[in-house]
């Protein structure tokens, strides 16, 4: 008994975020989308509204569990506040800032939330050049960061699952940008890392802003 209660929070967690990782990315097919759109009469961007509403409440919900199931299960070391605590979350700010801001001085934050299919955009500047996936890069070190001041079982658990999703969702996006893109994109590939953060390393591909089609 004593284990099965355990093991509670860890079934909690994996069920909420396997459930946001699958609406999240069946929702995100365009046959699904398709399908939806046509029985209920969403357009284009009322669906993408309604799908990232309930994918946010979704994360929003696993995090609740986490805060409140973590400090039940084994904690791995003290827990730091203060800078250190913080230090994380500056980052994820900095680079999801650099990287949203390119966005919208493109003008295509509409393209990059899903409210509008076309035309696509493939940026390879700024912040584009520490990693090619600034956000989810961001997203991952906001929730490996909770370590330090939730240094529990359940974080390290939660994280892992997180980031499994994450390389799926990015690799994903990087077939659809290479079809899309081809040899401008392989060569970005070569250049720039995946989702580790140091490409400042790594001289820039262009000085320039990105081809937009």
């Amino acid at each position: 008994p004593g284990t099965g209660a355990q093991m509670v929070p860890f079934v909690k967690v994996f069920l909420i975020v396997a459930t946001f990782a699958v609406f999240h990315s069946l929702t995100a097919r365009a046959d699904v989308s398709a399908f939806a759109r046509r029985k209920t009469g969403l357009s284009h961007a009322a669906y993408a509204a309604v799908r990232a509403a309930i994918s946010l409440a979704l994360l929003l919900f696993s995090l609740f569990i986490l805060f409140q199931e973590g400090p039940s299960t084994t904690q791995l070391f003290a827990p730091h506040s203060g800078l250190p605590a913080i230090l994380p979350a500056m980052f994820t700010f900095w680079l999801a800032g650099m990287a949203l801001g390119q966005i919208v001085k493109a003008r295509r934050l509409a393209q990059f939330f899903g409210f509008e299919e076309f035309p696509k955009l493939f940026i390879y500047t700024g912040a584009y050049t520490i990693c090619r996936h600034p956000m989810y890069t961001a997203w991952l070190t906001a929730a490996w960061g909770l370590l330090i001041s939730k240094p529990n079982l359940l974080t390290v658990f939660y994280n892992l699952l997180v980031t499994c999703f994450v390389v799926y969702v990015a690799l994903q996006e990087e077939r659809q940008m290479i079809a899309l893109f081809g040899d401008k994109y392989r060569a970005y590939q070569k250049q720039i890392p995946f989702l580790l953060p140091y490409g400042f390393l790594k001289p820039q591909i262009r000085k320039e802003s990105a081809p937009r089609f």
